[in-house]
């Protein structure tokens, strides 16, 4: 039990670390009154090089779009795109992320563009907060909420499964206290094989809860994919309170 405890600790461990690449890195696409925002990726030897080149992407489809051939300037992640004949485009990259594999490195821009230079900016934010709510109760669902798919479905498993072991383990034991009676010249060793699936019960049971625990903990704790949240939208949100002296949900509306 003790290897089984440490195998299953660094495996949910690894997928958790694995759970951190931002969801709208395998490509994103929204529309909106002012501004459209996109994912432009690239590979380069180096991460300042493999930028680079994501940004030119974001170039060379304005210019594909508009058949002018244009010049860009960063500054603090705002981004200005310019022709010789003074057609602008205002854009800004929201957020970033990087993959390092034998080859060289991968980035990913996801990148808002106005649809016009005067145009202001729809609020846009990439965060790995997430409102747990009553996902918690079910082993695994916040996680995958979250966008932790694979170590969800452990959590859910791990309790289903021991929760089904639990239940054979005690029939087992019922069957052989039954056949201690009808078969006394053999209760011996029947009762000594109730003993062990009663001992294995105990066991499933134990682990089925703490995985259930550890999600509850998990779910309302761990940080979840990076995800993008457009404009201002009105939301509600419970998340479990505790104090000192009492514990309990609280209920809030996100203006």
């Amino acid at each position: 039990m003790r290897n089984f405890a440490i195998v299953l600790t660094f495996l949910l461990v690894s997928v958790s670390a694995m759970g951190q690449k931002p969801m709208w890195a395998n490509g994103y696409h929204k529309d909106m009154v002012s501004s459209y925002i996109d994912v432009f990726s690239a590979f380069g030897n180096s991460p300042d090089d493999a930028r680079s080149k994501a940004l030119q992407r974001v170039v060379d489809e304005r210019s594909r779009a508009t058949g002018r051939n244009f010049n860009i300037d960063e500054q603090n992640g705002m981004v200005n795109i310019s022709s010789k004949d003074n057609v602008e485009v205002k854009c800004r990259v929201v957020d970033e992320y990087y993959e390092k594999s034998s080859n060289g490195y991968k980035v990913s821009l996801l990148v808002q563009t106005a649809r016009n230079p005067m145009y202001s900016f729809e609020p846009v934010i990439v965060t790995d907060n997430y409102s747990a709510g009553a996902r918690i109760v079910i082993p695994g669902w916040a996680q995958i909420y979250k966008g932790q798919t694979a170590k969800g479905l452990i959590m859910l498993g791990g309790v289903v499964g021991c929760g089904i072991g639990a239940l054979v383990c005690e029939n087992t034991r019922a069957d052989y206290k039954n056949k201690m009676k009808e078969q006394p010249e053999f209760a011996q060793t029947y009762n000594t094989k109730a003993n062990n699936n009663e001992t294995a019960r105990n066991v499933c049971i134990g682990a089925a809860a703490a995985f259930y625990v550890w999600s509850f903990i998990d779910g309302i704790a761990s940080k979840g994919k990076r995800r993008v949240i457009v404009g201002k939208n009105g939301s509600f949100a419970i998340n479990p309170v505790a104090t000192p002296t009492s514990a309990g949900v609280s209920l809030a509306y996100n203006f």
